[in-house]
Formats: C-alpha cells, sequence, structure tokens
C-alpha cells in the first residue's frame, strides 16, 4: 500500500501533497464522493493535506482511496486546461455579446414568435393546448363556490 494511503479502522486517510493538488482540487474530489463516503478534510493547507474517508456503506478502502487520487487527477487536469483556455472562451464569449449588441429584445421576441408561428409548433390539432374549463366547463363545486 502507498505511504499516501492509510487503512485506519473502518476509514481511510489520504496524505496529500499541496504542492501536487490545491484545496480547489481537493474540494472538487471530495464532492464526488459526497454519496460514496462520510468525508474530513484536516491538516495544513500550505504543507499536507489529509482526507479521511468512512464510506458510507461496506467497501474496498484501499479501492476507495486509490479512487479519490484519480479523481484528483481528474479535476488537476481539468483546472489546467481551464486555465489554458480561459482567454478563448473570454474572446469568444465578448466576440457572441458585442455581435447581438444591437438587436433590441423585442426583436428578438418578435423573430422567435415568428419563427414559431412559420413552423406550425403552436397548431393544436388534439386539442390538448385547450384549458380545463373551456373544454369541459365548471363542476358543480366551482359553480356553487363562483355562485
Amino acid at each position: 500500500m502507498a505511504d499516501n494511503i492509510n487503512i485506519v479502522g473502518d476509514s481511510v486517510l489520504l496524505n496529500i501533497n499541496p504542492e501536487l493538488y490545491n484545496l480547489e482540487t481537493i474540494y472538487s474530489a471530495a464532492y464526488v464522493f459526497l454519496d460514496k463516503a462520510f468525508i474530513i478534510l484536516d491538516g495544513d493547507p500550505k504543507k499536507e493535506v489529509i482526507v479521511k474517508l468512512k464510506p458510507k456503506k461496506s467497501r474496498d478502502l484501499e479501492k476507495l482511496g486509490h479512487d479519490f487520487f484519480n479523481e484528483l487527477i481528474n479535476y488537476a487536469d481539468y483546472q489546467k486546461r481551464a486555465e489554458k483556455t480561459k482567454k478563448i472562451r473570454e474572446t469568444i464569449m465578448q466576440r457572441a455579446l458585442i455581435t447581438n449588441e444591437n438587436i433590441g429584445q423585442d426583436e428578438v421576441s418578435n423573430d422567435l414568435l415568428n419563427e414559431l408561428e412559420d413552423d406550425d409548433l403552436l397548431d393544436d390539432p388534439e386539442g390538448i393546448a385547450i384549458p380545463w374549463e373551456e373544454k369541459y366547463g365548471k363542476t358543480e363545486e366551482e359553480e356553487k363556490k363562483d355562485g
């Protein structure tokens, strides 16, 4: 068993190096495990983070620890990729906002309504969209309340 995975009773303790995995990555991995285990985070986030996992159901503790480390790698990779593509995403959002800046909300709404009407999406050949009261009338109890 690796030095950073220790089984203690019915729990597994994971020693995580914060130089490899930042606190945000550890939180993300822990979130994924909320349905599998009770989680306690401890230690010094500058030196070593200790994660205690106590499974909610009977599980292989060593496998649970290894799965947690796999999730750490998953989120560390995700964060690295997000950092690398941040500028691209910002540029795309700016272009989208600038491109649509001159279109008024009323124009967009009218265009959507016209498109819906053109596509005959508002047709109701089976009468499903008719309110109950129009189709069947009020019940006797409703008429008594209104009357």
